[in-house]
């Protein structure tokens, strides 16, 4: 699915969002991204990812680059630096509905993405 000319991930709703760690909540949902060189251009993938309001996710983050690359998402708390070839566990808090920008820190011109926090339906 697209979504502001990016790819949409939609997180499960049997989940929640939480704040940087190093370790995960073994009963939030994982979901996976990278950060990646396409064309010269560092991107994350997917670019936009969706959850539910207050609920716990655990991102997966795999850096396939030969260099260090920020991972931050504005108005979540989560700022961190992605080390070379490797993955990183990131918790995020129960947020709010919204939307958040998911950026680097590190290198400006980096291709930012979103988190789409959606209302929940009780």
């Amino acid at each position: 699915m697209a979504f502001g000319g990016g790819v949409v991930a939609w997180l499960g709703l049997a989940g929640g969002l939480a704040a940087a760690a190093d370790h995960h909540d073994a009963t939030a949902p994982v979901i996976e991204m990278m950060t990646t060189n396409v064309q010269g251009k560092n991107v994350y993938l997917p670019s936009t990812i969706v959850a539910v309001e207050g609920r716990p996710y655990t991102l997966s983050i795999f850096n396939t680059t030969e260099i260090p690359h920020g991972f931050s998402i504005t108005g979540a708390g989560v700022e961190i630096v992605l080390q070379p070839n490797q993955e990183t566990k990131v918790e995020l808090p129960p947020l709010e509905s919204g939307v958040y920008r998911i950026h680097c820190q590190l290198h400006p011109a980096h291709r930012s993405g979103q988190l789409l926090v959606v209302e929940a339906d009780d």
